[in-house]
């Protein structure tokens, strides 16, 4: 049996809410390529290339575009995840080291 310390407890709780804080934080980066950094790429190209390539190169962006969002959702999905559970495992290991004492 793992005994852990309050200070262990509120250690590892503190880790798993800045991972999920990470996890945010690269989400909202990844949002701003896509807004601004791809989008503006695909302008760019859309503006200088002409003809049939020019407009599949527009699809693949915005496809990319949207493959990035979608990807920045799943990393907010995953730190909500990581929230709920540091919070269950946070709850229950206090409610136990209370238990023991």
């Amino acid at each position: 049996m793992n005994n852990k310390t309050r200070q262990q407890i509120e250690i590892d709780f503190m880790r798993a809410i800045n991972q999920a804080q990470e996890l945010e934080h690269l989400a909202d980066d990844l949002s701003r390529i896509a807004n601004n950094g791809v989008e503006s790429a695909i302008l760019v190209l859309k503006n200088n290339w002409r003809g049939d390539t020019g407009e599949s190169m527009e699809v693949a962006g915005k496809r990319t575009i949207a493959e990035i969002y979608r990807t920045a959702d799943d990393l907010v999905r995953v730190a909500k995840s990581i929230r709920l559970t540091a919070d269950l495992v946070y709850q229950a290991e206090k409610k136990a080291l209370e238990l023991c004492f």
